[in-house]
């Protein structure tokens, strides 16, 4: 094991690290991860974890990191995977430039650190301290850095699934999706991702009659879309529970007071629901988990102000639960618009969620970690209300689950994509200390 003052040079290669990795702008579109994957293989060797490093080239600067560990027995690989691609960031609003990898206030700063660049650090830097420690490694171990992510997957995890699953052919894949969550009382929930939400983008196009703007006009398309844009926005959506959130609420129930911890043991009754349903949605974050949302996103309509147009448009976010049937929601948002001069077109079809098992294996061990370097915390399953790449490897089988093991506030969950990310030096020594005990636990002799 390692004793407690080495965690200090632990801390700051990780804070080394981080900062340089930052410093790689691989903003999708159009990515550049090439240059990120380069980066990673020459730390990955410099360190002494592995020089079995493959790089795909998926499309022109597309790269692709598959860094292999041997292992002693004939056992399938543990799978540590992120994405080297980051979300745009407008440099004149945040406080420290997004790929400056600064070191202010106790954080590093920049676009990635919380996703999912840091996840790679506390990966790359577990593993070398593993090996710095002469293990013997008796599963064989992937640390795995991935293109496209951002954009849907197409020149990474998708492409990688389709062309290299069964040369990987990985027993857990460990990817983003939870963290740890700050709560009431100084509770920590750590969320480990098991399903997702499925994603459906739909457009609505409202069809009208053309005309000048000043003649009055009782079939304007405008008019007719904000009235089924207000339709849809003001349903109260239905509160539900399944075999996941069930689980969930039940472990978070242990850190309630009687009678709520009853209340969440029972939240499957729908009279109980009704009870409780309020207090639970009133996190955004629970929210989604536990109901199908529609955001509306785009709006198009017009090109001169003195012109009614001869149709309008909007683009709605659909993100349903997995138990949700596509077809039967759609047939329900076009009830709920009542208005046949308003189509609906399908942008996006979700794929077929699989959730993986709730307990064994990689679950057991996530667990066990987070509870143990958190003492007032509680791992639990979840569903993320997002997307990941974990959905490629869970529609084919694969055991996958998701979480950034550090600790964050529900209001500092909106830096990842949001302006500020940052990630603080004590998360980074957190998690990597985290992955170190999943890694021993589940490859090490």
């Amino acid at each position: 094991m390692i004793a407690p003052n080495k965690w200090d040079a632990v801390r700051e290669r990780a804070v080394t690290l981080m900062r340089q990795y930052v410093q790689i702008d691989t903003t999708n579109p159009p990515g550049n991860e090439m240059v990120a994957a380069e980066w990673l293989r020459d730390r990955l060797a410099e360190a002494g974890v592995t020089t079995d490093v493959t790089i795909y080239e998926t499309a022109p600067g597309r790269g692709i990191l598959v860094g292999r560990i041997a292992g002693t027995e004939a056992l399938k690989p543990l799978v540590l995977n992120h994405h080297m691609d980051v979300v745009p960031a407008d440099p004149a609003l945040w406080t420290h430039p997004p790929f400056s990898g600064d070191v202010a206030d106790g954080y590093v700063w920049g676009r990635g650190t919380l996703d999912t660049k840091g996840l790679g650090i506390m990966h790359l830097v577990a593993l070398e301290q593993l090996c710095k420690e002469g293990v013997t490694f008796r599963r064989p171990v992937i640390f795995l850095a991935v293109a496209d992510e951002e954009v849907g997957g197409e020149k990474g995890m998708a492409w990688l699934v389709k062309h290299h699953a069964k040369d990987l052919d990985p027993e857990w894949v460990w990817d983003e999706g939870g963290m740890g969550l700050r709560m009431k009382g100084d509770k920590v929930m750590f969320g480990i991702a098991v399903a997702e939400k499925k994603v459906l983008w739909l457009r609505l196009v409202a069809h009208g009659e053309a005309g000048h703007g000043s003649l009055p006009n009782p079939n304007n398309p405008n008019i007719r879309l904000a009235r089924a844009l207000k339709r849809i926005a003001d349903q109260r959506p239905r509160l539900r529970v399944n075999d996941v959130t069930k689980l969930m609420l039940a472990r978070l129930a242990t850190t309630q007071p009687f009678p709520i911890s009853t209340l969440m043991r029972h939240a499957d009754n729908p009279l109980v629901m009704s009870l409780i349903g309020s207090q639970i949605a009133s996190s955004k974050l629970f929210a989604a988990m536990l109901q199908d949302t529609i955001n509306v996103t785009t709006l198009k309509a017009g090109y001169k102000t003195n012109v009614v147009p001869e149709r309008a448009e909007a683009t709605l976010d659909c993100r349903l639960l997995p138990e949700t049937d596509e077809k039967k929601f759609v047939h329900r948002l076009e009830a709920i618009i009542s208005d046949d001069q308003v189509e609906i077109e399908f942008l996006e079809h979700p794929m077929p969620v699989s959730v993986a098992p709730l307990s064994g294996g990689l679950m057991d061990a996530m667990v066990r970690a987070a509870e143990k370097h958190v003492p007032n915390s509680v791992a639990t399953p979840i569903q993320m209300p997002g997307a990941s790449d974990s959905r490629f490897w869970r529609a084919i089988g694969v055991p996958t689950y998701g979480i950034g093991p550090y600790i964050i506030g529900e209001e500092d969950a909106k830096l990842i994509h949001g302006v500020d990310e940052r990630i603080s030096i004590e998360n980074l020594e957190l998690g990597t200390k985290i992955t170190c005990d999943v890694i021993r636990s589940l490859c090490v002799d």
